[in-house]
């Protein structure tokens, strides 16, 4: 009998150890893919993710567990609708543990997708996602909390609300939490949001940017950008919401999924629609629809028709409006309620039945937009109470936070007073370098750029945009030596030092401009169209040649200057050569 049963049981226990193997490196891998409900999981994590679930491997819960992780990738990537689904078939299993921590994230999952679509289901499951994580799991009951305040508390009035969330921060404030503080901030932002107060909610907005980029990764260091962004074009900050563009391109650069590069665009085009800048709104358009037909939903959609209309009213193209309309009417024949309360829709409303000349529907659409106008300004005059309130509770929490803080600043203040003393000695180092490194940048007789320092600026530019160019000209004094026969050695520094400044009066502070050689100039125009970089060098040339008149006895003398220009649409990647060129075209006109 041994003989027969020996390796029955040896087979046995090494498929016993193998799938305590496979299941403890699935255990881990979930440990690694699970996040926070307020981050993105690694999108980097999906293929592993994948090949896990396609295994005969997993137990139910790990299954669970993986789908859950998956779907909150997904609503992160903007495919919160496929998300949904996917959550409600697997909360829809028997014999799941609801006591999980992959339960109850997918619940609260569920309750953000119908955030997404601001539907009040969301609030059903925010409640049961709140009560599956008391004392158990502090992110998703910091999540749904916050959801609840801001979205489902009936009958409390908003300074009450604000207080609660005010309560959460005060608790949070000490714990060096970021990630939570960033939650929290952003959700004050969201209420702010609702009572029309757009400048508090950018400053809320952006306090919770800065705070999340200390620990966020991925598409969730761009989320809470674009709320500010949208609350800083809603106060009329256009400028900073252009520089928080900016720095959302820079951001996505190594990000770049379907639905941040969505934000993008649909930011960058409402920057140029809101300044009024048409002709760069078309040509971000086409960027824009690319972007949107890869998260398509109603509200994209709609929202993408909405700005490609808008060069159509600036151009009066009836045939392209009356599409519009219909198309509108065909699609979206109650509109989404966004679109019935936003006063910039309403105005282009008004607009477009203007170019179309039905005067009946223009005066229609002024009601619908005096309306909305009345509305907002009792909501502003309603708010104005709550904010004293809620600026009474920030000065409460901060005045809080700085007992907290008095006791660590005074352990701190012995081990500050040593490393401002070592910064001190560092700075002082650091500031005369960068003074010599300045001084050996500039040309000592003009106070221009020395031709090194303008060369290796020149260098460094990118490509212009698309339609623009890189202008170069360099400028030969043909009788500097006579003017300085002239006016005599001493003062030839006087006669460079007034040529340096009628080339500085005439061009801008983009442009790069230099002393190239004794006796030559170089100015760099970027990303400037052809014919406007051709009529600022010949007003160049012409300041220069009356800079000035030199009558001595009976010598009468003024400068004389030759010019020699290269433009290019491309980048400069052999500017030696094209220097070279240029220096004999001067040599040749000299001649």
């Amino acid at each position: 009998m041994r003989t027969i049963w020996l390796p029955v049981v040896s087979l046995f226990f090494g498929l016993s150890a193998f799938s305590a193997k496979a299941t403890e490196e699935i255990d881990n891998f979930i440990q690694q893919v699970q996040t926070v409900t307020y981050d993105c999981p690694d999108s980097g994590y999906l293929p592993q993710l994948e090949e896990y679930l396609d295994s005969a491997e997993l137990t139910a819960q790990q299954r669970f567990a993986l789908i859950a992780s998956k779907t909150q990738i997904m609503i992160c990537q903007g495919q919160a609708s496929q998300a949904q689904k996917m959550l409600y078939e697997l909360t829809a299993q028997d014999g799941i543990d609801k006591r999980s921590y992959a339960y109850a994230s997918a619940i609260y999952q569920i309750g953000f997708t119908y955030d997404f679509k601001e539907d009040p289901k969301r609030c059903e499951y925010y409640e049961n996602a709140k009560a599956l994580s008391a004392d158990k799991h502090s992110d998703v009951y910091l999540s749904a909390s916050l959801g609840i305040i801001t979205n489902c508390v009936a009958g409390i009035e908003v300074a009450e609300r604000l207080g609660m969330m005010f309560s959460i921060l005060e608790r949070y404030s000490a714990s060096q939490d970021y990630g939570a503080l960033a939650h929290i901030h952003n959700n004050i932002g969201l209420v702010y949001g609702t009572l029309d107060q757009h400048v508090l909610a950018a400053e809320q907005y952006l306090k919770a940017h800065e705070m999340g980029l200390k620990v966020y990764t991925g598409s969730n260091q761009l989320t809470i950008l674009i709320s500010a962004i949208t609350s800083l074009f809603a106060s009329g900050q256009f400028d900073k919401a252009y520089d928080a563009i900016l720095e959302f391109e820079a951001i996505n650069q190594n990000v770049a999924t379907p639905l941040t590069n969505y934000y993008y665009y649909h930011a960058l085009t409402g920057y140029y629609y809101r300044t009024g800048k048409i002709n760069e709104m078309k040509q971000v358009l086409p960027d824009l629809e690319l972007a949107a037909q890869k998260i398509s939903s109603p509200v994209t959609d709609a929202m993408l028709k909405w700005y490609q209309v808008v060069p159509c009213v600036a151009e009066g193209d009836k045939s392209c409006i009356s599409d519009y309309l219909a198309d509108v009417k065909a699609k979206w024949p109650e509109k989404h309620r966004y679109f019935w309360t936003n006063i910039q829709y309403l105005a282009l409303e008004v607009e477009m039945y203007l170019v179309l000349e039905d005067v009946d529907k223009a005066k229609a659409a002024f009601e619908a937009y005096a309306n909305s106008i009345s509305e907002r300004r009792q909501r502003r005059q309603y708010s104005s109470s709550i904010l004293s309130v809620a600026n009474l509770y920030s000065k409460i929490h901060s005045l809080e936070s700085q007992a907290i803080q008095a006791e660590q600043i005074k352990r701190n203040i012995l081990i500050s007073v040593i490393i401002v003393f070592i910064a001190s000695i560092t700075i002082v180092g650091f500031v005369l370098r960068k003074r010599q490194l300045a001084r050996l940048a500039i040309d000592p007789d003009t106070g221009l750029l020395n031709a090194k320092t303008a060369i290796a600026r020149i260098e460094r530019l990118e490509a212009p945009d698309q339609g623009k160019s890189i202008a170069l000209a360099i400028f030969d004094l043909g009788n500097f030596r006579e003017i300085n026969r002239l006016v005599g050695p001493t003062k030839g520094d006087f006669v460079l030092s007034q040529i340096a400044n009628t080339l500085t009066k005439v061009t801008r502070d983009s442009d790069i401009l230099g002393r190239f050689a004794p006796e030559q100039f170089i100015l760099c125009l970027p990303n400037i169209d052809e014919g406007s970089a051709k009529r600022l060098f010949d007003r160049v040339q012409n300041e220069l040649d009356n800079t000035f008149t030199l009558d001595a006895g009976t010598e009468s003398v003024s400068v004389r200057s030759s010019m020699s220009i290269f433009i290019t649409s491309d980048k400069l990647s052999d500017l030696k050569s094209v220097l070279d060129e240029m220096l004999l075209s001067i040599s040749l006109k000299a001649k």
